[in-house]
């Protein structure tokens, strides 16, 4: 059967499935377990806070690897994969639109070894679901919003994925290998348009050259780090 399924996290240590059943392409399989996995989780949002979950990809038969996964997709469904993503030089970018549903797509983003400057943000009106598809980075978030100063990194590597609702304050930064990212974007806007993204009010830039000596080793799985608004 061509299913893949995600396999969250959750805080008692339970596992959560969301299956998809067969699809005739690799995209469609795709954007049917991050629309699935997108569901639970918005079910799961009482609007007080916004959700956030880790977990990973179980291909099935699909493929040996979410890197192979998204070789597929760059081969079957070719798209231009741009440099400039959010303006940032060290990040290119590219989407597939789901033709049966022009409000999502899911997009292609590859973050070039050391690119650490993606300043944390908002996606005020979108939802993602976010698989890694090859490389290793840091996933940097708020769980409280901005107003706690607090800032959880949580390390990530080719297989993991990220889903969270609107309203998360985070970023991406990819300071010793290159990081590769398929992202459904629910709703979907253009990199250019206004609502895609907002920058915090929070820097990170301290945070930018923390290297806990056990990254480099991949065992890392959590840190926190304290970070004072407006430097």
């Amino acid at each position: 059967m061509n299913a893949i399924r995600a396999v969250f996290e959750d805080s008692n240590e339970a596992k959560r499935e969301v299956r998809c059943g067969e699809a005739a392409a690799p995209l469609d399989i795709m954007m049917s377990v991050a629309r699935e996995a997108l569901g639970q989780s918005c079910t799961d949002n009482n609007g007080a806070t916004p959700v956030f979950k880790k977990g990973r990809m179980d291909l099935g038969s699909m493929a040996p690897s979410v890197s192979v996964l998204a070789d597929q997709l760059l081969r079957t469904h070719p798209i231009s994969v741009e440099p400039g993503f959010e303006g940032n030089a060290g990040i290119s970018g590219g989407a597939w639109h789901d033709h049966a549903d022009d409000d999502v797509a899911l997009v292609y983003l590859r973050f070039s070894e050391g690119t650490v400057d993606l300043p944390l943000h908002v996606h005020e009106f979108s939802d993602r679901f976010i698989a890694v598809a090859d490389g290793f980075g840091l996933f940097h978030y708020m769980p409280r919003g901005a107003r706690c100063n607090e800032l959880r990194s949580v390390v990530v590597q080719a297989g993991d994925i990220v889903a969270f609702t609107r309203g998360l304050v985070h970023t991406f930064t990819a300071p010793v290998a290159e990081l590769v990212l398929l992202s459904y974007h629910a709703p979907y806007f253009e990199f250019e348009d206004p609502r895609q993204f907002t920058i915090s009010d929070v820097s990170i830039r301290d945070g930018y050259g923390w290297m806990p000596g056990s990254i480099q080793s991949r065992s890392l799985n959590q840190a926190v780090i304290q970070v004072a608004p407006g430097v």
